[in-house]
């Protein structure tokens, strides 16, 4: 039997192809003010490993701050702690504010879910997906398609997490049918299909993705993934591993000028992005001292 594992490590090349429909459209989608999406961020730790215990997603925001974006059928307390927990470790990593917003499937009581630890507490920001009525933006969506007026993609791939009477697998089903319609080219349509997929994987049991399997319309997107999957890992692992003797080399040039690394730097370079690294080595030969260094990596 094909199998195909649907996590979000799978599609980060999709979300990285596709931010900019979250960028142009997520204020107007979610109806919560906050700062324009600047970039997209990963949604795995090594310590996080399993399809349950991930991120949904994550994006950097045009002041600084981290976006965390969950969807849930239900908020506890529970989940609050593991969103709490994933917070914790995307702000040791960053060490930038974060703002974690959850779509609630089923609805919740009140527009923030939060608990208080004594010395630690938690605040998120609660989005009631059950006010959405799915039934009705299909309509609205089929109307705009059939009339190619401008439409928001995110309530296009977001449709199946509103409110209905439907089976989760079937409004992923009606929902990749109608991306299908968009005047659009074949790339485009495939990211929001892969999108639609992730975005709802974790609702999805292993029987519906077999169904949407034997669903021919199915075979041309999943082996889209597969492939486009496969190269990007192999793409990434080169990546990672230039970035990973890049950092070696510039913790040498610092011991070489400045004496022993300290842990501080190690850290930040550690941490630090791709372009952070690429203008670290000039940064290095100008300065005159380690502090210059750490002022740099952390600005």
């Amino acid at each position: 039997m094909q199998h195909f594992d649907v996590t979000a490590h799978n599609y980060d090349f999709v979300f990285k192809d596709s931010f900019n429909l979250f960028k142009n459209d997520i204020a107007d989608f979610l109806k919560v003010e906050m700062p324009g999406i600047a970039s997209y961020l990963e949604t795995e730790f090594t310590e996080v490993e399993t399809n349950t215990e991930r991120m949904d997603l994550n994006f950097k925001l045009e002041d600084g701050s981290i976006l965390h974006l969950e969807e849930e059928i239900e908020v506890s307390v529970d989940d609050l702690i593991r969103f709490a927990s994933y917070d914790l470790k995307l702000y040791n990593r960053y060490r930038d504010r974060i703002r974690t917003i959850i779509l609630c499937i089923k609805g919740y009581p009140a527009s923030e879910a939060a608990f208080n630890a004594g010395s630690l507490g938690y605040n998120t920001t609660v989005v009631n997906m059950s006010d959405k009525d799915g039934k009705e933006k299909l309509k609205e969506l089929k109307d705009k398609i059939e009339k190619k007026e401008k439409i928001n993609y995110l309530d296009l791939i977001f449709l199946p997490l509103m409110k209905s009477d439907q089976k989760m697998v079937k409004r992923v089903k009606e929902t990749i049918e109608l991306e299908d319609k968009l005047d659009a080219d074949q790339k485009f349509k495939n990211n929001l299909a892969a999108l639609t997929i992730v975005l709802c994987d974790k609702f999805l049991s292993s029987e519906n993705m077999i169904e949407l399997w034997r669903d021919r319309k199915m075979v041309k997107f999943f082996k889209y993934v597969e492939e486009q999957g496969k190269k990007k890992g192999k793409e990434e692992g080169k990546i990672e591993g230039k970035q990973e003797e890049a950092r070696l080399i510039l913790m040498r040039q610092i011991k070489a000028k400045f004496g022993d690394t300290d842990n501080e730097i190690i850290k930040l370079i550690n941490r630090a992005e791709l372009s952070k690294i690429e203008d670290l080595s000039e940064k290095i030969i100008t300065s005159d001292s380690t502090e210059d260094i750490i002022d740099f990596l952390k600005h």
